[in-house]
């Protein structure tokens, strides 16, 4: 592949992660209760992806400072979303899980997003179907790296 090719493509990846992450927030905020804001509703995604992950990492996942996530946190805490778990070699490290109940929110939202995401696709044909699938299979593979 020449050059430009790999330059588009990478454009390509760019433009569709904005377009796609814009996506994913509107259906997030429709599927969403009014308590939480776009801000902590990535922040429970997030912990559910990265299971028994650090406020530190979060914090970089997310594009804000650690007090800012400490707040964050604190906020999902009192409303029953997330557990904070020290580490059982060093106590100074803590780890953010899920609760029950923030599972069950994550799972639902998720749902919400593929029901809606069915809806768009709907107008593919099997061909460009499989392609599309396969290209994302091989996109992930190379990240993975």
């Amino acid at each position: 592949m020449k050059t430009y090719g790999k330059l588009d493509l990478v454009h390509n990846m760019s433009r569709f992660y904005i377009v796609l992450q814009r996506e994913a927030l509107d259906l997030m905020t429709e599927s969403n209760n009014s308590e939480l804001s776009p801000l902590l509703f990535k922040a429970l995604h997030e912990i559910y992806l990265d299971e028994y992950i650090t406020p530190s990492v979060l914090s970089k996942r997310l594009s804000i400072t650690l007090p800012n996530t400490s707040r964050c946190l604190h906020s999902l805490t009192k409303m029953g979303y997330v557990i904070k778990i020290k580490d059982k070699i060093d106590k100074r490290i803590t780890h953010i899980k899920l609760s029950l109940k923030g599972i069950d929110l994550v799972q639902s939202s998720f749902n919400h997003m593929d029901e809606s995401m069915l809806k768009k696709v709907e107008v593919l044909n099997s061909d460009e179907l499989s392609k599309i699938s396969e290209s994302f299979l091989i996109l992930m593979s190379l990240f993975k790296k």
